[in-house]
């Protein structure tokens, strides 16, 4: 006689449904439900010419040249756990100063252990004279740097880099996210792992690299006519309005694409529909474009 294996099968459903249940009651415990913000106001003398370093998890940083002769820093506190108390009680644990050695400030974040349940960013709003120099770096957050002149290296880990007015040497780096530049003169380094680069109003020399996305530079109209370019991605299209009586030696190359130019190049080897290799002006400035998926173009 066939048996009945109903029983069977119905045991094996209500286990499966008290895992997912016991699975999904644990999902929920982990995730905070209860927000607790405050914030935290701090200045320091800052000479024109200093240094200021900062360094973020989950939070952003937006910094900002001004006529001041001081730093003025606004932390952004916010914590989540399973009560109000319980968030209010993290987020007072956070710990932010601003620690000075000689012509250098650092914002130092302290941050308690935090629980599978429990949640902390700081993000940081700064404003610091014109002529600062930077160092900044954020784990998952935006970084922002506006009006200021001196050596600025900024680096992001799952953010966007913008920044805007700025001179002197500048290393933008960004893992997972765009860079966008606007009225940038000197020497301007770019790197982007997974976004685009987009800078305007360019006057100084680029060096732009993208892995996974397109990568555009726009010169100003008063820009020098010798200006050094370099542009590469792997995986997008290159952009360039070249500074006004651009000069320059010109190597323009892409793997699956075209190249399009308007430029008056003079060109040194046979011209192809993936190669260009010439000399604009008297050749004084170089020009290096690539593309490996993608195309090229040129005004």
């Amino acid at each position: 006689m066939k048996k009945d294996n109903f029983p069977k099968v119905h045991v094996v459903f209500l286990l499966c449904l008290l895992i997912a249940a016991v699975d999904w009651s644990y999902a929920e415990g982990c995730t905070p439900t209860a927000k607790y913000e405050r914030t935290v106001h701090l200045s320091e003398p800052l000479p024109a010419g200093s240094l200021f370093e900062a360094q973020t998890h989950n939070g952003y940083i937006n910094i900002t040249g001004t006529d001041v002769a001081e730093c003025r820093l606004t932390a952004t506190i916010i914590a989540k756990a399973d009560t109000e108390e319980n968030a209010q009680k993290l987020a007072e644990e956070v710990k932010v100063e601003l620690i000075s050695s000689g012509k250098k400030l650092t914002a130092k974040i302290e941050m308690p252990t935090l629980a599978p349940d429990k949640y902390v960013s700081v993000s940081l709003d700064v404003t610091v004279p014109h002529q600062t120099s930077a160092d900044l770096t954020t784990h998952n957050g935006a970084l922002k740097i506006k009006s200021l002149t001196g050596q600025l290296n900024g680096t992001t880990h799952n953010g966007e880099v913008k920044a805007e007015k700025i001179s002197g040497t500048a290393k933008f780096e960004t893992h997972n996210g765009k860079i966008v530049c606007k009225e940038i003169a000197g020497n301007t380094q770019i790197q982007t792992h997974n976004g685009l680069v987009i800078c305007e109003e360019v006057s100084g020399d680029i060096k732009l690299r993208t892995h996974n996305g397109n990568a555009n530079a726009f010169y100003s109209t008063v820009a020098p006519p010798v200006c050094n370019v370099s542009m590469v991605t792997h995986n997008g299209s290159v952009s360039l309005t070249a500074p006004p009586n651009y000069s320059a030696k010109v190597d323009v190359s892409t793997h699956n694409g075209s190249i399009n130019n308007d430029l008056p190049i003079t060109v040194t080897e046979n011209i192809t529909k993936k190669k260009l290799i010439g000399t604009l002006g008297t050749g004084a400035g170089e020009l290096y474009l690539e593309t490996h998926n993608g195309s090229i173009n040129i005004k």
